[in-house]
């Protein structure tokens, strides 16, 4: 005997789907080389002042890259992000300007106010700036250079 989905739950599943399908298509993303020979995810951040607070999970080749109109010394919190992460600064030319390797979370709470959070500068412009796991630097030092996919002008 045959078991039959009722046409109800077909029209959810398939809606569904397509929100999922339009949601990925939807976040531009980036490969980018790191000089280790990993190649990052890193999805375009859209709201510079969340990237990725809240995330409560990052996969070990995933990241988040903050695109920047010209150079500039751009400082980066932890405010409400829930994981630690490593923090990359690249010039317009791909070089890598300065790296925090264990960005500690900063939960706002009734023990941490936002004067609590750390703010952590490069110590050179910057025209990029990669968050990704910290374990994805192992061997990425300053000077190094990273490649984007597609080139990023």
């Amino acid at each position: 005997m045959k078991t039959r989905l009722p046409k109800d739950t077909l029209v959810v599943s398939f809606t569904v789907w397509v929100f999922l399908c339009i949601s990925c298509l939807s976040a531009e993303v980036y490969r980018i080389g790191l000089p280790n020979g990993l190649e990052i995810e890193a999805e375009v951040a859209k709201n510079k002042q969340k990237g990725l607070q809240g995330r409560r999970f990052l996969c070990s080749v995933c990241g988040m890259i903050f695109i920047y109109n010209k150079e500039g010394y751009y400082g980066f919190w932890m405010k409400d992000t829930l994981i630690e992460l490593g923090i990359v600064w690249i010039n317009e030319n791909g070089k890598i300007v300065h790296i925090v390797r264990d960005a500690k979370p900063c939960i706002i709470n009734r023990v941490f106010s936002m004067e609590d959070c750390k703010v952590y500068y490069p110590v050179a412009p910057a025209k990029y700036v990669l968050e990704v796991n910290p374990e994805a630097l192992a061997g990425v030092e300053v000077g190094m250079k990273v490649r984007f996919f597609p080139a990023l002008n």
